[in-house]
């Protein structure tokens, strides 16, 4: 019975073993878990700043593929600054080719430009016409033949200017020649040479001259604007007269200005013989066919007579006094 009572378990007094209170072991609870939150929390907190830190290269990644080959102006292409450092940047220079190639348009514009420029200010169309050479004509009544107008540019003046001299001769028959030159920057000279007035016929009560080409002019003239001295021509037959003007062009004027009146009187042996009637009192027979050959003799041939005289020049050259 002494060893039974010796395995059993000593009871102890209730008041010696110390045994931890709930509110201990809550204490004790909660110390721990937060401490498990708060590593919890940090690990989260790692977690998410290593998927931030892999998520942002990939973005870039995507981005460079999605931008690739595009360069943003003003910056440089994405090279490391380090191997960029101790390199010059090549300066991109334009062919003297592509300079020289470009400076035609550039000049062919500027001409453009100017032309346009000119066209539309009043300067295109002022123009100073000079008239010269004429006799019997005014400037007037050239400038009036040549058909130009105030309205015409002076470019376009000048590049028809051949024309407009052929206007003049059109116009008028008296005009022999006509030529137009030009004179930077507007002034144009008109230059006329007339044909020389042989005679005056006279058709319809009206004097109409006569002129050195043949023609006879369109336009009478008053009796207040004839010479002093001038020549009758006394013919009906056009074509004698056209024949007679021509053939008197070719003589020398101070011969022409002796002659008063030209009339026909043809004898038995001439059919076209001609009776000059001259200023000096003189008077001269000759066919008109063989006017330019004889009568270029009269100078010569009145200087030895003394008064007045009869040249006949019928047939061969004579001379006898005209009071017989």
């Amino acid at each position: 019975m002494t060893e039974k009572n010796d395995k059993e378990p000593t009871i102890h007094d209730q008041t010696d073993i110390e045994v931890p209170s709930m509110e201990a072991s809550q204490e004790e609870k909660s110390a721990f878990f937060e401490q498990w939150k708060a590593k919890h929390q940090a690990y989260l907190a790692s977690k998410v700043k290593a998927d931030d830190s892999e998520e942002v290269p990939s973005i870039v990644q995507e981005k460079k593929k999605l931008f690739q080959g595009i360069k943003k102006p003003g910056k440089l292409s994405s090279v490391p600054k380090n191997k960029l450092e101790g390199k010059k940047i090549k300066q991109v220079e334009i062919p003297k080719k592509v300079i020289w190639k470009s400076v035609p348009i550039l000049v062919v514009s500027l001409l453009l430009a100017a032309l346009s420029l000119y066209f539309i200010s009043p300067t295109s169309k002022a123009k100073d016409i000079v008239v010269k050479g004429q006799d019997k004509l005014t400037a007037e009544q050239v400038i009036k033949y040549s058909l130009i107008s105030e309205k015409d540019y002076v470019l376009t003046t000048l590049l028809n200017a051949s024309a407009y001299a052929e206007n003049v001769k059109k116009n008028n028959p008296s005009v022999e020649t006509s030529e137009i030159s030009y004179q930077f920057p507007n002034q144009f000279t008109i230059r006329i040479k007339e044909y020389a007035i042989i005679g005056y016929i006279q058709q319809n009560n009206q004097l109409y001259p006569v002129l050195s080409s043949g023609n006879v002019g369109t336009e009478a003239v008053a009796a207040d604007f004839l010479p002093e001295t001038y020549t009758t021509i006394q013919l009906s037959d056009k074509n004698q007269v056209k024949q007679l003007a021509i053939a008197l062009g070719e003589i020398e004027p101070t011969i022409r200005e002796k002659i008063q009146t030209v009339s026909l009187t043809p004898s038995q042996v001439t059919a076209d013989l001609l009776t000059f009637s001259m200023t000096d009192g003189n008077t001269v027979m000759v066919p008109l066919s063989e006017l330019t050959e004889k009568l270029v003799y009269y100078d010569k041939i009145a200087a030895e007579a003394e008064g007045p005289i009869t040249i006949d020049m019928e047939v061969g050259i004579y001379r006898y006094s005209s009071e017989i």
